[in-house]
């Protein structure tokens, strides 16, 4: 089971060439994660909702769960989310997404 923390973490050296579509999917959700709604031009429905910014983290977590599953599913349908759960730094007041993924389909299957 691959975890895929929506802190920035795995984006700081991105792999424009992994060597197989198991790491490119882990990257591709990664990318999901870190993006904000409307930030891609041409692009717009991609990401998540900046629209949650400042809103109670209640809220913000369920919410985040439907465009979560909805986002890898239309945007990286290999992947099978096994869970999604979230963290929380008090420090700067950040709600940080955890995808569990179960599977990854690849070709080679």
């Amino acid at each position: 089971m691959d975890v895929i923390r929506g802190d920035g973490s795995l984006l700081t050296e991105i792999d424009l060439a992994p060597a197989n579509d198991h790491q490119a999917v882990i990257q591709n959700i990664a990318v999901i994660l870190d993006t904000v709604q409307g930030s891609c031009p041409m692009f717009r429905d991609f990401g998540l909702p900046g629209s949650l910014y400042g809103r109670p983290q209640p809220v913000v977590e369920n919410i985040l769960v439907g465009y979560l599953y909805d986002q890898i599913e239309e945007f990286e349908p290999r992947a099978q989310v096994a869970d999604i759960a979230f963290e929380h730094d008090a420090a700067t007041g950040r709600t940080i997404p955890i995808i569990y993924l179960e599977e990854v389909e690849t070709d080679n299957e």
